[in-house]
């Protein structure tokens, strides 16, 4: 069997001890019945000499108006008034960075259809998702929203190539001068005769959205035509506002090798995307373990390109101020069985095992930091989303809503040495059920990899956050921590129910939430079991 590439902890394989107990944990819940089964891991964190950064920009969401009430119908409700219930609910999770106008959309776009009185806006058809676009939540509306709601604004280009929507290199400009150009300037003059007189001042802007496909109506282009094309605008970009971060489309390995030789002067980010999926049978997970594990293919794809961001990084002397990757899309797509066949929906609940997909794939990118500096979940409203909104003036918390609000709470800052040595599971990496920007040599092996999942990481304040999954569907895992020395246990959060297929709804919103634990110095040596599918982030202080 191979193991697992770079950035996956490194753990010997070890003959699993089965062990019968009864022991007392860090609350009655966690203790088990005389004679359970109960499988051993050890984790160790050790504090490393050169820290390296996690960038709370992994925790970002993305808008896309894709007919499933993200825009309309989510952060806007019937009324084309702004739902006050989903605006609190995301404001408290204090997200870094919100995408839009995102995805496929992104090709029919026309950004001048969305600014001016909005009696005179367009109405216009969405070829890609149906529906329409009403035009209401413009360029205006969405930066006016990032700056209420606390949040880095992200614009992503038109680069169609598609006759009748395609947008410019003047086009882009036009846009940029709009949103950051001063009073002195065409497009400036025009937002401030829209009613906004201070220039925006975003710093993220992207060029084009997945253009190695043909989806919806773009044309799949080479790495070669894309990297001419890009270096044309980016070139542009820099020359004009030197100080803009650029984001450009990555893929697999070799484009990626052609986009970044090509351009690593000029842009900031690289773009994948990566969509974990489940197929749900009456109400429940099929083919778990591959669901579950899905994050694991994720960390060999982008480990495997941490290697080509080195390099480049030291061709165009970057070393200070690398090249990074961003996780433009990802989330867990839900397949469910209806009529004798499994179609895609966005709007199924989120489930308990969602909160391991989750936070499986924040796990990934805490680990691959720094080559990864920024992450836009999708979406944040409805669609796949951490708030589900009700009627007009109403929302509630998905299961996954209580994940990121742990993670942008508590695990940013330094990231720690871990190492997990405990029972194992090998899994075929062809079966793993995750798609995206993926190389296919890859398919080609086995891995093993360990039933617990975990990340930690010391805050500026000295605090060591400590989070760890169960990725077993079926076992509870009993875990044995080992910390620096000095290190005892504060406070413990976990997320836990004995059915990985529950979550949240109208009628029972709190079904499946963080419970917060008081802990003490006695519990230091204790141990703690996991349930199936469950999540626990410990906090530990300086005793």
């Amino acid at each position: 069997m191979k193991a697992l590439n770079k950035g996956i902890n490194n753990m010997t394989i070890e003959k699993i001890v089965i062990i019968f107990i009864c022991v007392a944990c860090f609350s009655p819940s966690f203790a088990t019945n005389k004679k359970t089964v109960v499988h051993v891991t050890k984790v160790s964190v050790e504090i490393p000499d050169n820290p390296e950064t996690v960038d709370p920009m992994i925790y970002g969401q993305m808008l896309e108006d894709c007919n499933d009430k993200i825009i309309y119908g989510g952060l806007l409700n019937e009324k084309n008034e702004e739902n006050p219930a989903v605006f609190e609910l995301l404001k408290s999770l204090q997200m870094p960075v919100v995408r839009w106008p995102a995805g496929t959309y992104i090709h029919e776009y026309d950004w001048e259809n969305g600014i001016g009185p909005k009696e005179k806006r367009p109405v216009i058809n969405c070829i890609r998702w149906g529906g329409v676009d009403t035009n209401l939540f413009g360029t205006d509306e969405f930066l006016q929203w990032c700056q209420r709601i606390g949040t880095e604004p992200y614009i992503n280009f038109n680069m169609s190539n598609h006759p009748d929507y395609a947008a410019s290199l003047g086009d882009a400009l036009n846009w940029i001068e709009y949103v950051n150009g001063s009073s002195e300037t065409a497009f400036g003059m025009k937002r401030i005769a829209n009613g906004h007189a201070d220039p925006y001042n975003v710093k993220y802007w992207c060029i084009g959205n997945e253009n190695y496909g043909s989806y919806g109506i773009h044309k799949a282009e080479t790495a070669e035509f894309y990297s001419h094309k890009l270096n044309q605008w980016a070139s542009c970009f820099k020359s004009l506002y030197p100080d803009l971060s650029l984001l450009a489309v990555g893929h697999v390995y070799d484009w990626n090798k052609k986009v970044l030789e090509k351009n690593g002067n000029l842009i900031d980010f690289l773009t994948m995307h990566f969509y974990m999926g489940a197929k749900i049978k009456e109400g429940k997970l099929q083919d778990p373990l591959y669901t579950i594990f899905s994050p694991v293919k994720a960390e060999m794809q982008i480990s495997k390109n941490a290697i080509l961001f080195d390099k480049v990084n030291r061709l165009f002397d970057r070393i200070d101020n690398p090249i990074r990757l961003s996780i433009d899309e990802w989330n867990c797509r839900h397949s469910v069985f209806e009529n004798e066949k499994y179609s895609f929906t966005r709007n199924d609940t989120r489930r308990l095992f969602d909160v391991v997909t989750t936070a499986g794939m924040l796990n990934v990118f805490i680990r691959q930091s720094p080559y990864v500096g920024m992450a836009n979940y999708i979406f944040p409203v409805n669609g796949h989303g951490l708030v589900r909104s009700v009627g007009d003036e109403d929302a509630y918390k998905s299961t996954i809503y209580h994940v990121f609000d742990l993670y942008r709470k508590h695990m940013s800052g330094e990231k720690m040495n871990i190492y997990i040595d405990g029972p194992k599971v090998t899994l075929p990496v062809q079966e793993l059920a995750i798609g995206g920007n993926f190389d296919n040599e890859l398919l080609t092996e086995d891995v093993d990899v360990a039933y617990i999942d975990g990340v930690a990481v010391r805050t500026d304040d000295n605090v060591i956050n400590l989070v760890l999954i169960n990725r077993s569907h079926l076992k509870k895992q009993e875990i044995k921590i080992e910390m620096p020395g000095g290190y005892v246990p504060v406070t413990m959060w976990k997320i836990e129910n004995d059915d990985i297929n529950a979550g949240n709804s109208e009628d029972m919103r709190e079904h499946i939430s963080p419970q917060m634990i008081n802990l003490s110095r006695k519990h230091l040596n204790s141990k703690i079991i996991i349930s199936p599918c469950g999540f626990i982030l410990i906090q530990y202080k300086k005793g």
